[in-house]
């Protein structure tokens, strides 16, 4: 687990409204449900030119020309990445979820702190929950904060995945707290592949 007293969870960053419901407002499940898949279909297609978005809520940190964003969820937080190919949207991923835990411009990748890993499951949506489970695995038991993944593999008909990780140990003295990352989750979970683009949707619990 993380040390007590090298980690002090911030409250969570203001985060980017997509919706254009008001928070608290009334309305009957299923066209809420509607309206949510309404507005994720809005913003991929939005985004099919592939242009970066601002890499983290305020605009004022991160690494820019990543290809990620976060949105609006109710007590926690959505990831958002895309690239080309579904193994560039889960490279994203990586940069996406731990600059929202810290600032990662001013984490110093250190050799020493690359390594590889590989998962596995029996589906697209297993895999993903695996591969990000054991980068946050990796934070929470080595202190290891990634900054970027390199896919070396991705078996489909296996569902399997192996990666190589840099990135470096999160320095108090150095780096900053953002809003800790507590567990990835299923909920409302997609990857949505289309030609030339895969964009990937996850909700992490904070």
């Amino acid at each position: 687990m993380i040390n007590a007293e090298a980690w002090q969870a911030l409250p969570p960053r203001k985060k980017k409204r997509c919706g254009t419901g008001k928070e608290g407002e009334a309305g009957n499940g299923a066209n809420q449900q509607g309206a949510k898949e309404a507005e994720i279909g809005r913003i991929v297609t939005a985004r099919s030119n592939t242009s970066t978005a601002q890499a983290t809520l305020e605009g004022k940190d991160g690494c820019a020309g990543e290809f990620y964003e976060y949105l609006d969820h109710t007590a926690d937080v959505q990831c958002h990445t895309w690239g080309a190919t579904l193994e560039a949207a889960l490279e994203a991923m990586a940069p996406c979820m731990f600059n929202y835990m810290t600032d990662l411009t001013l984490v110093t990748e250190d050799t020493a702190s690359t390594v590889e890993f590989s998962v596995s499951g029996h589906d697209l949506h297993t895999l993903l929950f695996a591969y990000m489970d054991e980068m946050l695995f990796r934070f929470c038991t080595d202190q290891l904060c990634i900054t970027r993944v390199e896919v070396l593999s991705l078996d489909r008909s296996a569902f399997s995945l192996s990666c190589r990780a840099h990135g470096a140990a999160f320095d108090r003295s150095k780096h900053t707290q953002g809003t800790e990352i507590k567990a990835i989750t299923y909920s409302n979970m997609q990857v949505v592949e289309k030609e030339g683009r895969t964009d990937v949707f996850v909700i992490v619990d904070i």
